[in-house]
């Protein structure tokens, strides 16, 4: 498993010569993971605002719902969550740490989510609601936090080992680089809707 790590932390030194060095970094890599994914799971938003910019962490932020909405959504996702530090590698300005995650197998969300979207809009053809955008986007956000929970109400099955790469951040700590494939991972296969 180290080889592995020390492939990524290779991979990520060469990215960091390539956009210059900074200096070292006063805090260690695991923290800064450790204290991404806690408040992910706690829903404080101290850490998880500088990462903003990932699709789904915007997502869970920003999603277009009433707070208790927002807050139905947290608890099912996290309610079985868990997470275990493995390794960490770093080098200069670049580190890996390795992470078990644990929680509900999300990865039939979307299918269910869109099964259950088809069977209300053609149950509700004449219905005015089917046509207010607000009302139809309302319904939905309902339906998929229905199947989040429903998911979630069930025994956590999914265990994943997910690398975390990241880099000094310039104040003397470490910034994880996100990408969809990272926090898809972390939060069990779950599909996001999409505006497209």
């Amino acid at each position: 498993m180290n080889g592995l790590i020390g492939t990524i932390v290779s991979v990520l030194i060469a990215t960091a010569i390539s956009g210059g060095a900074s200096a070292m970094s006063e805090s260690e890599p695991w923290e800064a993971a450790d204290a991404f994914l806690r408040d992910l799971a706690g829903g404080e938003q101290q850490t998880v605002m500088m990462y903003m910019d990932n699709r789904y962490v915007n997502f869970l932020e920003n999603v277009k719902g009433t707070d208790e909405e927002m807050d139905r959504m947290e608890e099912a996702l996290f309610r079985n969550f868990s997470y275990e530090m493995i390794d960490s590698a770093a080098k200069g300005s670049v580190a890996v740490v390795e992470v078990k995650v644990r929680n509900c197998d999300f990865s039939g969300i979307m299918d269910d989510y869109q099964k259950a979207s088809y069977q209300y809009v053609t149950d509700n053809l004449y219905s005015e609601d089917v046509v207010n955008k607000e009302k139809l986007n309302k319904k939905c956000l309902d339906l998929y936090l229905d199947q989040i929970e429903k998911t979630a109400s069930g025994e956590p099955t999914y265990e994943n080992v997910v690398y975390l790469p990241m880099e000094e951040d310039g104040y003397g700590g470490w910034r994880m680089i996100l990408n969809d494939e990272i926090m898809q991972s972390i939060l069990g296969e779950l599909e996001i809707p999409t505006d497209e």
